[in-house]
């Protein structure tokens, strides 16, 4: 029979566990009972200590502390005191009281976040946290103060650690609520995991203005970039040097470009070495949201970054870019290690984020050597806080660093210029899902600013960055497009790159990316070919307008069955320079011939001709046989492609005259 209690957490190698817990005692650990200790013993923080510092047991040594501080303003009343007497009581329990696997350290901060919020709803309601979660008509109160998805599922996932825990002793037990109460809170899980399948991809328009806007503030910085980080250096050492700020503060506009200070008071007209510092911060949320919108990482996973995580590879001739990183589930303390492929301006934003962090690096005397020595422990998005010019100054320890608060909410000016909904928006959005009542949301309203998540920037970027031709907008075209073929080239299925970055993850990008390629191809297909109201011509659109059209021109199928049609792989769509191919699996015409002057030669019954399209090709066409000498075999080559390209348009223009 176990008498001692170890702590479930995830436990990095050669690492020390914290205390174990004599299971024969009847109360609580005592004030001076370790909960983390470094690896030569020396104690860092005990169950007395209002902060426990799990740094220690981060698997990539990064600040990770567990703050029972759950107020803002105050001092410690008797109250907090008992309320922070039971948030321990409740982390104690889950952490050394579990006979389960151990929980890794996102996840105890999650239960914390659940704990601190119950925490302050007691207060403000005169209660104790074990009251509530023993009360059912007290938890439903609590939810519906709190009604955040997110946490209510983290709750529930609490409240079901709890029930599991039993000590033997009555003092130490917490009781929660029955079965009913969390079959009910189970069904809102549903419902809220449900509504995070629904994240709706950004409209084409929206979405490019978005991605204009982030690089033009990241290209803005770029111009005053080494004025801007020297600046906040200089005054830096100065204040180090005697500690007083009127030394900097009273010339600093004087001596700053007028494209520096332009770039400072965009966001407000107040410029100190406090604003000048914030800006900094604002650069990192900038790079991130850049990373995000061309790699397809999440918050966390692009948050969790190290300095040097930019890889760059040239083959033949081409330069890639690959960021590399973590994935956000940790495996017993072991670090999932994988990455992303990026594009130059995804390799741009990283570069960015390198340099406002060197300079943050180096006011704590840390070299550009000593960042690469640091490896993992040297975060990408390092605190400004640092510099301790927007409050306290943070204390570095044990060569670990605090991260950046990057979240999306704070982003401030950049984020109103975020484009308010237009009708052309509803109806895309209607034509990608025309069985959701979009209008009926309140975020989806005609004039309303769209209402912008990262998650979204994933969906998009998985949905539009593909050879589908799903996107027309020709500025989101040009802004994916590099992207687009690296991901083609490194994820699509069969790729001899896609193991190598999926790495067994099954959460990576890639996977998504890959799920919505049939989709993608769909939805163009649906788009581009069965309610295309312009002429089309070839074998497949001959096939269309004669087997799925009736006599009036209705479709005789439906949107649902032409894309589980897609799923299953029994028809394809890509676009060509003249339409589209349906044609299932890799098509040799296109390789030798970009034109497809066979495909139309035969009337490939894959083919989809649309005729602006083929006038376009036509025009090009002929500009560039203008440049070429007419005694060579090249303009004699192009000269008879040129013949089909118009024979074709002729067929298309005769057709729709028979019809007319």
């Amino acid at each position: 029979m176990k008498i001692f209690a170890e702590a479930k957490i995830d436990l990095p190698a050669n690492s020390f566990a914290p205390d174990v817990f004599d299971l024969k005692s009847t109360g609580l650990p005592s004030s001076n009972f370790v909960v983390s200790r470094l690896r030569d013993g020396t104690v860092v923080s005990t169950y007395g200590d209002l902060v426990w510092d799990f740094s220690i047991y981060h698997p990539e040594k990064k600040l990770d502390p567990l703050n029972f501080k759950y107020w803002k303003y105050g001092e410690v009343t008797r109250q907090r005191e008992q309320l922070v007497g039971e948030m321990k009581h409740v982390l104690f329990l889950i952490i050394w009281m579990r006979n389960k696997t151990p929980l890794s350290n996102g996840t105890l901060r999650n239960y914390l976040s659940v704990v601190n919020a119950l925490a302050k709803y007691a207060e403000d309601e005169s209660l104790t946290i074990k009251a509530i979660i023993g009360c059912p008509d007290l938890i439903l109160c609590f939810i519906r103060k709190n009604p955040s998805g997110w946490l209510i599922e983290t709750l529930s996932s609490l409240l079901r650690l709890l029930v599991l825990v039993n000590t033997g002793e009555s003092q130490l037990n917490v009781s929660v609520v029955g079965e009913e109460t969390l079959k009910l809170l189970y069904k809102n899980n549903r419902q809220y995991r449900d509504t995070l399948k629904q994240h709706a991809p950004i409209p084409t328009r929206i979405y490019s203005s978005i991605i204009r806007g982030l690089l033009a503030y990241l290209e803005s910085w770029e111009k005053v970039a080494d004025e801007h980080l020297d600046l906040v250096l200089e005054c830096y050492h100065l204040r180090e040097r005697d500690g007083n700020r009127l030394n900097y503060s009273s010339n600093i506009k004087a001596t700053a470009s007028n494209a520096f200070v332009n770039f400072i008071t965009r966001k407000s007209d107040i410029f100190t070495i406090k604003t000048i510092t914030a800006a900094l911060t604002e650069v990192q949320r900038v790079s991130k949201l850049i990373i995000q919108v061309f790699t397809g990482m999440r918050d966390e996973e692009a948050q969790s970054l190290g300095f040097n995580c930019l890889e760059k590879i040239t083959s033949n001739g081409q330069r890639h870019y690959v960021i590399k990183g973590r994935t956000t589930k940790l495996n017993y303390g072991k670090i999932q290690r994988t990455k992303w492929v990026s594009n130059f301006e995804g390799a741009r934003a990283v570069e960015a984020a390198q340099k406002v962090a060197e300079a943050i690096y180096i006011s704590q005397g840390i070299t550009s050597i000593k960042i690469i020595e640091l490896s993992n422990n040297a975060p990408l998005f390092i605190s400004s806080s640092y510099f301790g010019f927007t409050g306290k100054p943070v204390a570095t320890k044990y060569d670990q660093f605090g991260i950046a608060c990057l979240y999306l909410k704070d982003l401030g000016k950049l984020l109103d210029t975020v484009p308010t909904i237009e009708a052309e928006d509803l109806y895309e959005l209607e034509q990608l899902d025309p069985h959701r009542a979009w209008l009926s949301e309140e975020k989806f309203q005609l004039g309303a600013q769209w209402s912008l998540t990262t998650h979204q920037l994933r969906r998009s970027l998985a949905l539009y960055a593909h050879r589908s031709g799903l996107v027309s907008l020709p500025s989101l075209r040009k802004q994916l497009q590099h992207i687009t073929s690296e991901m083609t080239s490194y994820y699509a299925k069969g790729s001899p790159f896609a193991k190598d970055f999926f790495n067994n993850d099954k959460k990576h990008f890639g996977h998504e990316w890959q799920d919505s390629q049939f989709e993608s191809a769909s939805l163009s297909y649906i788009f581009n070919v069965l309610l295309s109201k312009d002429a089309l011509y070839g074998g497949h659109a001959h096939w269309v307008e004669h087997r799925l059209k009736d006599k009036d021109g209705e479709l005789l199928v439906d949107r649902k069955e032409t894309m589980d049609r897609f799923k299953k792989g029994e028809i394809s769509y890509k676009e060509t320079i003249v339409g589209g191919c349906t044609k299932v699996g890799a098509c040799n015409q296109i390789a030798v011939n970009w034109l497809q002057i066979d495909c139309l030669k035969d009337n490939c019954r894959h083919l989809v001709v649309n005729l602006p399209k083929l006038e376009r090709v036509i025009k090009a066409q002929e500009k560039m046989i203008s440049s070429l000498d007419i005694t060579s075999v090249e303009y004699r080559t192009e000269i008879s492609h040129l013949d089909v390209l118009n024979a074709t348009k002729n067929k298309i223009l005769d057709i729709q005259g028979e019809g007319s």
